[in-house]
């Protein structure tokens, strides 16, 4: 089995004892070897996703700031992939686009490089990274701040740099999305994702329904600077009438 797989399973484990198990107990639930099952725990925990303590293993309480790269990466995996194969038809030939450093946006790296003269700018080394071996692409990655927990470029010259390029798409996802709008856990990746909506012709926004159950604090855009969002499946009825009347395309 994917390690990336089998930590997700662990990941599940965790949350339905809330947050909490023995590592005897995950290894049974798992099907896996406790030496397998350490391995996979060093990694979550170097990744700031789990917290391992005399036999037991918990989760790493989350909060409306950003989260570490390692549990996004992982988590919601089937909902990730499920929606960047919804967003393929939109990525075309030619195309300048901004992708932000999410882990959703990720999910489109072996997309894109099936696309020819595609021109991507990106604040996520992630992002640069799935795409340094494609050679029918562009990529700009910005200069700035890295941020080590997420692996993003952010800051006043990342925005900045945005601001040289007119893209015809931004792409990007979000901490957490409710009545109000749509909002990050940072406030520094908030604003390098402001520059690219303001610098795009049109914004895509990437966005799962357990988002709707998440906090953010630092509100990155109204709904009606959305022009596409796509995402795995609804959201509850006040906020599906809301996106419905503000958004011009729901995928």
């Amino acid at each position: 089995m994917d390690s990336n797989v089998r930590k997700q399973q662990i990941l599940e484990v965790l949350n339905k004892c809330n947050g909490i198990s023995t590592i005897d107990s995950i290894c049974k639930r798992v099907y896996a070897s406790r030496s397998t099952v350490r391995r996979d725990l060093i990694a979550l925990e170097e990744e700031g996703t789990v917290k391992r303590s005399h036999g037991y293993v918990s989760v790493i309480v989350k909060s409306a700031n950003e989260s570490p790269i390692g549990m996004r990466r992982i988590e919601n995996l089937d909902k990730k992939q499920l929606i960047a194969g919804k967003t393929a038809p939109l990525l075309k030939d030619d195309m300048v686009i901004f992708l932000d450093s999410s882990s959703t946006v990720c999910q489109l790296a072996p997309m894109l490089k099936l696309r020819q003269n595609i021109t991507v700018i990106t604040n996520g080394i992630n992002i640069a990274n799935e795409l340094s071996n494609a050679q029918n692409l562009k990529c700009f990655l910005c200069p700035g701040v890295l941020k080590h927990k997420s692996l993003s470029v952010v800051g006043e010259f990342a925005s900045n740099f945005i601001k040289n390029f007119n893209a015809e798409l931004a792409i990007m996802s979000c901490k957490a999305i409710n009545t109000k709008g749509v909002f990050e856990g940072d406030d520094s990746q908030g604003l390098v994702k402001k520059s690219m909506i303001e610098n795009a012709n049109k914004t895509v926004l990437l966005c799962d329904n357990t988002k709707e159950e998440a906090v953010g604090f630092f509100k990155l855009s109204d709904f009606n600077d959305i022009d596409t969002l796509i995402s795995n499946g609804k959201f509850s009825e006040e906020l599906n009438n809301i996106l419905a009347n503000n958004i011009k395309r729901i995928i």
